[in-house]
């Protein structure tokens, strides 16, 4: 079959043509592969890793295989412009799996310390493929599936003086940056230069087409510090999202605020008319939480890495 391949381009308006590709492909998409609608908007908005100081970021970053009629039929990504990669392709151009890996290794093979893949349990031709390729598997983690039209798990109640924050209403991205340091890299004492060169590029995320401050929360304590907080990435086609960004303050934890934030986002999301929720664990602690919220289905992944990178 007749297929021709090329590098990312804006100008050629990749970024919606492959957004559209997403949320047809759906379901196909989010059974074989990690990603999803609110992961590829991410790819091109999240600024994390100061992609826009990088020239031909995205170009760089990403290839595209299109079938004889010209459509997109897959393509193999990197998220941040490392080692890690993803093959996504179309339901009936699985096939093409093994070329996209084949071009990878010999265009992305250099990044170091080694190529890595996620793929889910159900891709069992493409782990066959990997390991052909030399790739061995890893680790793996759980991504929990929430039915939003059952009757959601009863409300876990806030400790006095704590409530929840949406950025619609309390817009305060100063107090949410700080905290998202301190809980996923434990840095503190953040400069002012820092902080806001930090909220400029917050101010581009938000532009994204899928940002929805409503659901973009925070816990805040008494004294107007933001101690845990989750975001919701929708995908609107397809009535479902994601729920990204969960963390909470070192000082905090243990005391319920990450529960009740998710449980949060889900009553809001269920109340906009969305069917669907998803949430990535990568521990068993996370994953029985998950479950608590009412999570009744979860997908197992698998992290394969190259052995000769």
């Amino acid at each position: 079959m007749k297929t021709t391949h090329r590098d990312y381009a804006d100008e050629s308006g990749d970024f919606n043509q492959l957004s559209h590709f997403i949320i047809e492909q759906n379901a196909h998409v989010r059974s074989h592969s990690t990603w999803c609608l609110g992961r590829f908007v991410d790819w091109k908005y999240g600024l994390w890793g100061d992609k826009l100081s990088i020239p031909g970021f995205w170009e760089k970053n990403a290839h595209l295989w299109f079938d004889g009629f010209g459509e997109l039929a897959g393509l193999a990504i990197s998220e941040n412009g490392g080692p890690d990669f993803a093959i996504i392709t179309a339901e009936g151009y699985r096939f093409l799996f093994e070329e996209a890996l084949q071009w990878v290794l010999e265009n992305w093979g250099d990044r170091k310390p080694a190529l890595s893949i996620e793929i889910t349990a159900l891709q069992t031709l493409e782990a066959r493929l990997l390991e052909r390729h030399e790739f061995k598997r890893g680790s793996s983690f759980y991504t929990s599936h929430f039915d939003l039209t059952a009757e959601p798990v009863e409300r876990f109640p806030l400790e006095e003086g704590f409530r929840i924050v949406d950025m619609h209403t309390h817009p305060d991205y100063r107090a949410q940056h700080i905290m998202r340091q301190e809980a996923f890299q434990g840095k503190t004492g953040l400069s002012e230069d820092e902080i806001s060169r930090t909220l400029r590029l917050y101010s581009h995320a938000h532009t994204s087409p899928i940002y929805h401050p409503q659901t973009d929360l925070c816990v805040m304590a008494p004294d107007g510090t933001f101690v845990s907080g989750c975001e919701a990435l929708i995908d609107g086609r397809n009535a479902e999202a994601d729920i990204e960004r969960v963390c909470t303050h070192s000082r905090f934890r243990r005391r319920g605020f990450a529960r009740t934030v998710i449980q949060e986002c889900l009553y809001r999301l269920r109340d906009m008319g969305l069917r669907r929720a998803y949430i990535t664990g990568y521990s068993p602690g996370a994953v029985a939480l998950y479950g608590s919220l009412g999570a009744q289905e979860r997908t197992e992944s698998l992290v394969y890495k190259h052995t000769t990178t």
